[in-house]
C-alpha cells in the first residue's frame, strides 16, 4: 500500500498538524500533511490515516491551521477515521508529558487510548467510474450497508499476480477511491438468556417438576436465567435444558438479551456511603472542599482510620454539583475491593479501566465515558487519562506506591499526571495514604500541598509490634523461617480464632541453587542471574526473562551430585506453614498464583470470607486491603528490602513494614504484628515498629538533603541495552559526554542493577541536578537509542 500526494486541486489552504508514534529530534514534534477539503472539518483529538515513510500510519491530529497558497512538497492526510477520541485538556496534557519525560508524542498520545487500534483500520472503496472496472465487477460485487465495496470482495476480482499494483491503477484512474474507517472492537456483543411465560393455555406438564417450578417463577417479563436460578436456588446451567423443552412445547419463549459488559457485574455490591463520618472525617472533606481549583490535599490516615469513606463522600459531593471523579489505585488487586464500594454508592455511573480487562470490557467502559455515560472512573495508572468531561476530583489511593510510575515509554508518574489534569482542569487532588511518600511530604512541608491527618481507627484497635532479633533466633539453633514467638502465635489461628498474612518479598521455593562442590550456582544464559526453584511445577525458572529449565540431577560445571537449594520464597514459607500447622487452611498471593484471569479476586474473597486461614503473599498481601478477620500480620525477611542498592531502600522498608502492620486488628479482636529481620536497630524498623511517619521522614529526609537525592535534587536515568557486550558500553559512554553540562553531576556508565537480561547487556548512566529544568538542558544531548527514565521509581 503506497501512499499518495493528493493533487493541488483537491487541497486547501489548510496544514495539519499530525502525530505519528515514531522517533523525532524532538518530543514533542508533529510532522505536517495538507488537509484535503473533502475530509471536511475533522476536530482536533480525532484519529487519521497519513503517509509516513513508505507506508500509511495511524496518527492523531493535534491542530489545523491555514496554510501557504502553495500546497509545496506536503503529503496529504489520506482519511479521517475517527471522530475524536481524545478532549483538547487531554492533547495538551499529552504536549506537557512528552516535553517532560523526553517521550515523543505520537507515542504519549497511544498510550492514552485503548490499545489496538491500528490493527482495527479497514479499507472499503468507493465505485466512482463503473466503465473503468473490470467487467463484472460493478453488477456482481457485494456492497456492504454503506454502498461500499469491502478490501476483500475487491480483490476476489483482482489477477492472481500484481494485486496490489492493480488495485492502485484502478485508485490513479479514479474507478475508485478509499474510504477508511475504525473497526469497533472486534467482541461479540454481550448477551444472557432470558425466558418468559406465554398466555394461553397449554397442557398441563406431570413429570416435569422442575419445569413447573420454572412456569410457576415465570411473569409475562423476560426473566434472565441466573436470576431465575438464583430465585429456584439451583445452578444456572441446569436451567437451560428445561427452559428448552418449555419453549418446544410452546409454554415459554426462550430468547436473547444484550447486556454491557460491566467488570464488577460478578461481584456484589458492598455498602456505599456509610451512615455518619467521624469528627476528623468530616474535617477532612471540609478541607477538600476548601482547596482552590486544581489544589492539592494529602489525607494522611492510619490504617482503617476510614479514607475510603472520606473518598466517597468527596465524590457523592462532586457529582452533585454535575462534575466527575477519577480514583487511581496502583494494582489491579485492589479494584474490586474499591470498586466493591464505588459500585454500591454509584450503580452504573461508575466504569473500570485497567489493563487486566478483557477487550469487550475496555471497548464498552471506554466508549461509556466518552459518551458521557460515566461520572466515576476507577482504575490503575492508565485511568488517569480516561476522557472525563468536567473533572472536579482526582483521588490518588496508597499515593506512595511505586506502580504509578510506568516502566516502559512514556515512563510517566501517574501523581505526576494527576497533578498537571487537576491544574490545568480545575480539579481537586487528593493523595491518600497510611505511609506518604517523601516527595508528597516535602510538598506539604515546603507549602505546595496542604495535610488532613486521619488518627484514630474506626475500627478495631492499634495492633501490637514485636520486631524479632533473627541474630538471637540462629543463636539458639532456630533455623526455620519462623521464629519461635511467631510459630507460637499461629497455633492459635484457626476458624472463628483469627487469621494471618506472611509476607516475604521473594516468590518461588529457593532463591538460588549452588553445588557444594564447586561453589558454583545455576543461572539464566540469556541473563546470568541464579534460577529460582518452584516447587508447583518443580523447575528452574528466570524471574526477569521468565526462562523456564529443568532441575540437573549433577552439577553441569563439575559433575557433583551435591546440588543444594538455598533462600526462601513464597512458596517455601507455604509449604512450611502447610507442614507444621496441618489444621491451617493456607493460600499463597503472589503472581505465579495469579496467572488465571480473576485469580486475584478468588484468593482475596476466600480469604475475606473466612475459608481460609493464613495468606502468604509478596508486597500484593500489604497494599491496602481491608480484612476484620485478620489478627495476625508478619514480615518474615524485612531486609530483603533494606539491603537493596538503592536510594529509596530504606523508604520502601518502611512503608511496606507499616502497611502490613496496618492488616493486623481491622476487626473486634487486637491485633499482633512481627517484624523478623537481622537489622532491629536501623532507623526504618524502629520507626515502622512505632507507626511514626513523621519520625520516619525527619531522618531520611535529613539524609536526602546531604546526599542530594529528591526531594532535595531530581534524578534521571539513562539505560543502554545492547546483544554486543563492547557496543553497549560504547554507547553508554557516549551518552555519558554528551550529558555532561555545568549544574549536572552524572554517574557512570556502569552495569545496570541486572547487567544481562535476555541476552542484552545493559548499562546505565545516572543524572543528577538541583532542578527540573537544569536536568531538561541536559536531557535534549541524549543520543538516539538511549532509553530516557525521568524521575525513575529505582535506580535498580
Amino acid at each position: 500500500m503506497s501512499p499518495r500526494a493528493s493533487p493541488a486541486s483537491e487541497l486547501t489552504a489548510r496544514v495539519a498538524a499530525v502525530a505519528v508514534d515514531a522517533l523525532a529530534d524532538r518530543p514533542e514534534r508533529t510532522f505536517s500533511y495538507l488537509l484535503p477539503e473533502a475530509l471536511g472539518e475533522p476536530a482536533p483529538g480525532s484519529l487519521v490515516l497519513v503517509p509516513y515513510g513508505n507506508r500509511l500510519a495511524l496518527g492523531y491530529l493535534v491542530d489545523v491551521q491555514p496554510g501557504e497558497d502553495q500546497p509545496g512538497a506536503l503529503k496529504a492526510v489520506e482519511a479521517v477515521v475517527s471522530e475524536p477520541m481524545l478532549t483538547p485538556e487531554l492533547l495538551a496534557l499529552a504536549r506537557d508529558l512528552a516535553v517532560y519525560y523526553r517521550a515523543p508524542i505520537g507515542g504519549t498520545l497511544a498510550a492514552m487510548l485503548p490499545p489496538g487500534l491500528e490493527s482495527r483500520l479497514r479499507r472499503r472503496w468507493r465505485l466512482l467510474d463503473p466503465a473503468q472496472l473490470p467487467a463484472g465487477l460493478a453488477e456482481t460485487a457485494e456492497l456492504d450497508e454503506d454502498g461500499l465495496l469491502d478490501d476483500a470482495e475487491l480483490l476476489r476480482f483482482a489477477p492472481v499476480r500484481g494485486a496490489p499494483a492493480w488495485v492502485e491503477r484502478l485508485r490513479r484512474s479514479r474507478a475508485i477511491a478509499a474510504a477508511w474507517r475504525l473497526q469497533p472492537a472486534e467482541v461479540r456483543p454481550q448477551r444472557v438468556r432470558t425466558l418468559r411465560r406465554l398466555r394461553g393455555e397449554r397442557p398441563a406438564l406431570r413429570r416435569a417438576p422442575l419445569q413447573r417450578a420454572i412456569l410457576e417463577a415465570l411473569g409475562d417479563v423476560p426473566v434472565d436465567l441466573p436470576q431465575l436460578a438464583d430465585v429456584l436456588g439451583v445452578p444456572a446451567g441446569s436451567l437451560l435444558a428445561p427452559a428448552r423443552r418449555l419453549a418446544a412445547s410452546g409454554h415459554a419463549a426462550l430468547e436473547w438479551r444484550e447486556v454491557t459488559r460491566d467488570p464488577l457485574a460478578h461481584r456484589e455490591s458492598a455498602s456505599g456511603l456509610r451512615a455518619d463520618l467521624a469528627l476528623e472525617q468530616v474535617q477532612a472533606l471540609e478541607a477538600i472542599g476548601r482547596l482552590a481549583p486544581g489544589g492539592e490535599l494529602l489525607l494522611e490516615g492510619v490504617a482503617a482510620s476510614g479514607k475510603t469513606d472520606v473518598y466517597l463522600a468527596a465524590i457523592a459531593e462532586v457529582i452533585e454539583r454535575g462534575s466527575g471523579a477519577i480514583v487511581l489505585v496502583p494494582e489491579v488487586s485492589l479494584v474490586p475491593q474499591l470498586g466493591d464500594r464505588l459500585s454500591g454508592a454509584f450503580g452504573d455511573r461508575l466504569a473500570v479501566l485497567h489493563s487486566g480487562l478483557s477487550a469487550g470490557e475496555r471497548h464498552d467502559s471506554w466508549w461509556r465515558i466518552v459518551r458521557g455515560e460515566v461520572r466515576v472512573v476507577l482504575g490503575t495508572r492508565t485511568a488517569i487519562f480516561a476522557p472525563l468531561r468536567e473533572l472536579g476530583l482526582i483521588v490518588v489511593d496508597e499515593e506512595h506506591d511505586g506502580g504509578y510510575k510506568s516502566d516502559r515509554t512514556p515512563r510517566y508518574d501517574a501523581r505526576w499526571v494527576a497533578r498537571r489534569r487537576a491544574a490545568s482542569s480545575g480539579a481537586r487532588l487528593v493523595l491518600g495514604s497510611a505511609t506518604p511518600d517523601l516527595v508528597t511530604l516535602a510538598r506539604v512541608r515546603g507549602g505546595l500541598a496542604d495535610r488532613a491527618r486521619l488518627v484514630e481507627r474506626r475500627v478495631g484497635g492499634t495492633p501490637e509490634v514485636d520486631v524479632v532479633d533473627m541474630r538471637a533466633e540462629l543463636a539458639g539453633g532456630n533455623r526455620s523461617v519462623l521464629s519461635r514467638s511467631l510459630a507460637e502465635a499461629m497455633a492459635a489461628l484457626g476458624p472463628d480464632r483469627g487469621q494471618g498474612i506472611l509476607l516475604i518479598n521473594r516468590r518461588g521455593a529457593s532463591t538460588f541453587i549452588m553445588c557444594r562442590d564447586c561453589g558454583e550456582s545455576l543461572r539464566c544464559p540469556d541473563c546470568d542471574l541464579p534460577f529460582v526453584f518452584h516447587l508447583a511445577d518443580g523447575n528452574l525458572r528466570c524471574h526477569h526473562c521468565g526462562r523456564a529449565a529443568s532441575v540437573p540431577q549433577r552439577c553441569p560445571h563439575c559433575g557433583s551430585a551435591r546440588i543444594r537449594y538455598f533462600g526462601a520464597g513464597t512458596q517455601r514459607v507455604e509449604a512450611e506453614v502447610r507442614d507444621r500447622f496441618p489444621y491451617l487452611r493456607v493460600a499463597r498471593l503472589d503472581s505465579d498464583a495469579l496467572a488465571a484471569r480473576r485469580a486475584f479476586e478468588s484468593v482475596y474473597d476466600e480469604f475475606r470470607d473466612g475459608r481460609t486461614d493464613v495468606l502468604v503473599g509478596t508486597q500484593l498481601v500489604a497494599k491496602g486491603l481491608d480484612l476484620p478477620g485478620v489478627t495476625l500480620a508478619a514480615v518474615i525477611a524485612a531486609d530483603v528490602t533494606l539491603n537493596l542498592p538503592d536510594y529509596r531502600a530504606a523508604e520502601r522498608t518502611f512503608q511496606l513494614l507499616a502497611q502490613v502492620a496496618g492488616r493486623a486488628g481491622r476487626g473486634p479482636r487486637p491485633g499482633r504484628v512481627f517484624l523478623q529481620t537481622y537489622a532491629p536497630d536501623h532507623f526504618a524498623i524502629r520507626a515502622a515498629a512505632r507507626l511514626d511517619v513523621d519520625a520516619f521522614a525527619d531522618a531520611e529526609l535529613a539524609r536526602r538533603r546531604l546526599l542530594g537525592y529528591p526531594p532535595s535534587g531530581v534524578l534521571a536515568r539513562l539505560l543502554v541495552a545492547d546483544p554486543d557486550q563492547r557496543r553497549a558500553e560504547a554507547r553508554a559512554s557516549a551518552a555519558a559526554a554528551a550529558v555532561q553540562v555545568p549544574g549536572v553531576e552524572v554517574f557512570g556508565p556502569l552495569p545496570a542493577y541486572v547487567a544481562r537480561r535476555a541476552g542484552r547487556w545493559r548499562m546505565q548512566v545516572v543524572l543528577r541536578a538541583a532542578d527540573a529544568a537544569t536536568r531538561a538542558n541536559a536531557l535534549t544531548r541524549v543520543p538516539a537509542g538511549v532509553a530516557i527514565d525521568v524521575d525513575p521509581e529505582s535506580l535498580l
